[in-house]
């Protein structure tokens, strides 16, 4: 069995609180692009194994890895499964990669090992696996709150949009940004959707943003350097780091 697993950027992005458990509450408005990681699955007598494109990202602590074992244990499942990721969304990027394979591996899983769990049945294990897994599952234009255990979908055109995206190739640790926050709650998530809904691509530009950025340019120089050129290029208008991550985002109007 063959799937795709594809990247998510975030349009929207405000930290609204730390909580007493320390995570983030967050409001996000995310979207599925077409860049996306290619996974392969086989039936195997018992073991599971789970082998990428990029040797670092093999083994136990793959997301992907740890959702067949979660199932296998769940289910009684006597199978075992053979995955093998082959990388093209960056890690550490911001992209969700990690987080689209494990939601990937789920459906999958579901439908090889014949589990015949629900949407719902596969969207509250989801929310075991990181706070991007939910939304991978869902795939659709949402707004996402919470841990980002809270989808809202979201009536969302921007197919009159190219989004192009910038790989500085640095993998960034979504812990370290969290921990060294510079600031926090700085937009409203109703004034953006209103920017974001807009056909005129001027208002639309003005709904891009993403709390994290300041902490990220601060911690990643590289980073900075890399959209400081790009925005001499392009503009600042409609460009924006997506995520926790390095990746640069680009969108302009389609010819």
């Amino acid at each position: 069995m063959k799937k795709k697993a594809y990247a998510k950027i975030n349009l929207f992005l405000n930290v609204k609180r730390k909580r007493e458990d320390g995570y983030h509450d967050l409001e996000m408005v995310n979207i599925m692009v077409g860049l996306a990681d290619e996974i392969t699955y086989d039936l195997t007598d018992g073991e599971i194994i789970c082998e990428t494109s990029n040797k670092d990202l093999n083994g136990k602590n793959n997301l992907a890895y740890k959702v067949a074992v979660y199932l296998k244990k769940a289910f009684n499942v006597k199978k075992g499964v053979k995955i093998f990721i082959e990388k093209h969304i960056p890690v550490g990027g911001g992209l969700g990669g990690g987080s689209s394979d494990a939601a990937t591996t789920l459906e999958a899983l579901n439908e090889l090992w014949k589990l015949n769990l629900s949407f719902s049945q596969l969207f509250e294990i989801s929310k075991k696996f990181g706070s991007d897994t939910p939304y991978c599952l869902y795939k659709g234009p949402a707004v996402v709150k919470g841990t980002g255990d809270i989808i809202e979908p979201l009536d969302l055109d921007i197919s009159n949009y190219e989004i192009s995206l910038f790989s500085p190739k640095v993998n960034i640790s979504t812990g370290n940004i969290f921990s060294n926050l510079v600031s926090y709650n700085k937009y409203s998530l109703d004034e953006a959707l209103t920017c974001l809904k807009n056909e005129n691509f001027d208002e639309f530009s003005k709904g891009l943003c993403n709390d994290l950025e300041e902490t990220i340019f601060n911690l990643y120089p590289e980073v900075k350097a890399r959209y400081e050129l790009l925005m001499n290029v392009y503009g600042k208008k409609a460009l924006f780091i997506t995520g926790s991550g390095s990746t640069i985002v680009k969108i302009s109007k389609k010819l």
